[in-house]
């Protein structure tokens, strides 16, 4: 019984040596094979950000309009010009294989033939994005293996806002440690965003999030169902570009519902597994009062760090000496002689040391 692979798995040298590994594959079905192998084998040895997420040179459309992404579609991209009116987008043939995210400010033209654009009906307005324009921020988190070894989120923001919710699903430290790594990365603020206030008792201080505060991490408690903190959030996003970040069912649909109720964005229950159900589908731009925007994006499993750099840990855990971030597997976290007060946040530092400048086994493609 002949063994089958599945794409980008790797095979054992004797069975690619072996003189019946590929009899039975036909002319047509080798040339995809090898076309494949070539798609996937990459020449970086490190994922370096400046060569995956090169953007094409836009001089030569510069004089034509810039709009801002506001979602992305297939083969379509929703485009909001400067004056607030909406525009739908093809996507030129140069800029195949260009990943486009939610904030990033593209150049248009009209396809010959089409006429003046008509706006407000953003299905009648043929016009072609032809060029991306330098990123200020691009927040992205690291990806599944060296084929795709970024996922990117969106760009253009200021600030990065991770909601953890009190209970339903249950707050992880983790996860805002890995936020915080995605927003130095990108050289965004960070912020977090405590939702379900009015789930837990007021006599809970939620000692998880102490060593953040120890740290002076900005740290606002909400609840939507009493309106509790949206004061603070309204004034927080005037003027600013924010992206919302967490879990799914961590309520941040609900929180802006709260914020901006005319949206009445579609929220969901608990799953009886204790798992939230996704209702946001795809990263949107939102407009806020006082010419701020929010960016919703939908609710994570993971937060990778595969592929950043180790030189953001002491910034991310700067009450560690600079010998223990180099080398914190050397350390054990239940000895008493360290003197830790959080030792859960050593186990942290040496789950985010591990998985940083990590390599995966499908980059090394036979062909």
């Amino acid at each position: 019984m002949s063994r089958k692979y599945r794409l980008g798995q790797s095979r054992d040298l004797e069975d690619l040596d072996a003189p019946d590994a590929y009899a039975r594959e036909g002319r047509a079905q080798s040339k995809r094979r090898q076309q494949s192998a070539e798609r996937l084998t990459t020449e970086n040895e490190a994922h370096d950000s400046d060569t995956l997420l090169r953007l094409p040179d836009p001089g030569p459309w510069m004089h034509l309009p810039e709009a801002t992404l506001v979602w992305r579609h297939s083969q379509m991209v929703d485009l909001e010009r400067d004056d607030g009116t909406p525009l739908r987008a093809s996507l030129a043939g140069k800029l195949k294989g260009v990943k486009l995210v939610v904030g990033d400010r593209l150049r248009y033209a009209a396809l010959p033939g089409a006429g003046e654009l008509e706006p407000g009906t953003p299905d009648q307005a043929p016009v072609q994005v032809v060029a991306v324009m330098p990123r200020r921020t691009l927040l992205k988190r690291g990806g599944s293996d060296d084929r795709e070894p970024w996922q990117l989120i969106c760009a253009n923001a200021d600030e990065l806002w991770v909601c953890a919710a009190v209970v339903d699903p249950p707050l992880r430290p983790g996860l805002l440690e890995r936020a915080q790594v995605l927003a130095l990365a990108a050289g965004m603020a960070f912020r977090v965003v405590v939702t379900k206030r009015d789930r837990a008792s007021r006599k809970d201080t939620l000692p998880e999030l102490d060593p953040l505060r120890a740290l002076g991490v900005p740290i606002l408690e909400t609840s939507a169902l009493r309106g509790q903190g949206l004061e603070p959030l309204r004034e927080l996003l005037a003027g600013r570009t924010v992206v919302l970040l967490g879990h799914s069912g961590v309520g941040k649909s609900m929180l802006i519902n709260a914020l901006m109720p005319e949206l009445k964005l579609k929220t969901g229950a608990m799953s009886r597994y204790g798992t939230g159900r996704q209702t946001t589908t795809a990263a949107r731009r939102i407009p806020c009062p006082g010419e701020g925007v929010l960016i919703d994006t939908p609710g994570i499993r993971t937060l990778s760090v595969r592929g950043f750099s180790r030189t953001l840990l002491p910034q991310v855990f700067p009450e560690f000496p600079g010998a223990w971030i180099e080398d914190p597997m050397a350390l054990d976290p239940e000895d008493e002689r360290l003197g830790l007060d959080y030792p859960e946040r050593l186990l942290s530092l040496q789950r985010l040391w591990l998985e940083m400048e990590e390599r995966n086994p499908n980059q090394n493609v036979h062909r």
